[in-house]
């Protein structure tokens, strides 16, 4: 049976249903990331040389993410504001803006192909990477910066689309990014034997497959949500408002991601094994935090079209009804994974100090997934409403003002060891839900332009 979207965001009065209706395409389209992400770690890890390229990639992750916050600032900013015009019926508005979202993503994605590729040395010696972890991480993150214009084409389209409650279309071609990406990764690192450089090689592919059809869906003139030739000229106080809404995400990210490096080069200082097992215990941990994170990205295009619409109490049970699904979720799906974890591992390295402590750490990891589901649920409704300093806020807290210091606290002060690090994960996901629902009780769920 087919579901008019705008019909699910305002006037289904099953909440759930609509919930479940929107978010399971794109659970099913992350699940799929994070089984890619799996195969990448499977043949990376059967490689001779496997503990040094799973810790290069680990470290080179937090890197790349630091210019991808950008994208992603810009996307949490178009389904805000776009859905919000949406909702107020102010389609012509709508068209404006995801125009200028596409525009400015294009621009920015070249930008950071450039810069990326020349500061990913220098940045990866500061962090204290060298030998075979520098080469792995190096040859990482210069072939992954010729993804980032495509990468910011799709996270732009997928913003539009998401804003009008469409999250099917994304999702079949970010399935159909991934099966490619699947396919090759095995050719080029199991069978032609490029490493590392096949593995993020076949990211790139992967990702420039589908940028094409991104911008055709969204010219096509029987779109609802297009992109107009005549909005192409930039607007400035367009881009102002959009900015506006789009910087304290876009830092948000940023800052975390950077905050991400920092703890990798930390624990890149416990040794190469420590840094291997941390990257594919979250590899694991993302099979379940990842495909949840759907419903942060649905809430916020709920809560948005429902702002628009002066529904305000429709947008604050919103959010209940996706905080009650992720806590069940996630509960359930680590009590799923706990006895079957020491398995996954397994097919993720061949060597045995580093199973042994990638499997300590998913004990920590599992036991912290719903605390971790319920600050994404936070994010998307701080996202929706357009209160992204939040936002920017309870990312930033958690990790500069928590998470780091407490690591440093427990590595120079006492003797847990590596211990220290999983301590501090779980306390800082604890310690900001208590932030985040202080702050959630301020939103007025009232429009973003007054």
């Amino acid at each position: 049976m087919k579901h008019d979207r705008t019909e699910l965001l305002l006037y289904e009065p099953n909440m759930y249903k609509a919930f479940m209706i929107l978010a399971l395409p794109v659970m099913a389209s992350n699940l799929l990331k994070s089984v890619h992400d799996l195969v990448d770690s499977y043949f990376i890890g059967q490689m001779e040389n496997s503990v040094s390229a799973q810790a290069g990639i680990s470290v080179s992750w937090p890197l790349i993410e630091i210019f991808v916050s950008l994208s992603t600032g810009l996307a949490v900013a178009g389904v805000a504001v776009i859905s919000q015009h949406l909702g107020a019926r102010r389609k012509e508005d709508a068209k404006r803006y995801a125009t200028l979202l596409m525009v400015l993503s294009i621009g920015l994605g070249l930008l950071i192909n450039l810069f990326l590729y020349l500061a990913a040395g220098p940045v990866l010696r500061l962090m204290g990477a060298e030998g075979g972890v520098y080469d792995a991480a190096a040859t990482y993150v210069r072939v992954r910066a010729f993804e980032m214009p495509f990468l910011f084409i799709f996270t732009a389209f997928q913003a539009i689309r998401q804003a009008k409650g469409d999250t099917v279309t994304p999702v079949i071609l970010s399935v159909t990014s991934i099966v490619i990406n699947i396919v090759l990764t095995g050719i080029f690192v199991r069978i032609l034997n490029l490493g590392v450089f096949g593995a993020a090689f076949a990211t790139m592919i992967g990702q420039a497959a589908i940028a094409p059809f991104c911008l055709i869906v969204l010219g096509r003139k029987l779109e609802e949500l297009r992109i107009e030739r005549n909005y192409l000229r930039i607007d400035i106080q367009d881009m102002r408002s959009l900015i506006r809404v789009a910087i304290p995400s876009a830092s948000s990210q940023a800052l975390s991601s950077l905050g991400f490096l920092v703890l990798q080069a930390t624990i890149l200082s416990y040794g190469e094994v420590v840094a291997a097992a941390f990257s594919i215990g979250n590899k694991v941990s993302n099979l379940l935090l990842i495909p949840v994170m759907a419903l942060g990205s649905v809430l916020a295009a709920y809560i948005g079209q429902n702002i628009g619409a002066r529904n305000k109490e429709r947008a604050r049970a919103s959010y209940k009804v996706s905080r009650n699904i992720t806590l069940m979720l996630m509960i359930a799906g680590a009590a799923l994974m706990f006895p079957i974890r020491q398995y996954i591992l397994r097919l993720l390295t061949n060597n045995a100090d580093t199973l042994a402590v990638a499997v300590e750490y998913t004990v920590w990891v599992l036991l912290a997934q719903p605390l971790m589901g319920l600050f994404q649920n936070y994010m998307g409704a701080f996202n929706g409403s357009g209160h992204t300093g939040y936002s920017f806020r309870i990312a930033t807290v958690r990790l500069w003002i928590i998470r780091l210091p407490l690591i440093l606290l427990f590595k120079n002060f006492t003797n847990m060891g590596r211990s220290g690090i999983w301590y501090s994960m779980v306390l800082s996901n604890i310690l900001i839900l208590i932030y985040a629902h202080h702050l959630f009780r301020k939103i007025d769920f009232e429009p973003v332009e007054k």
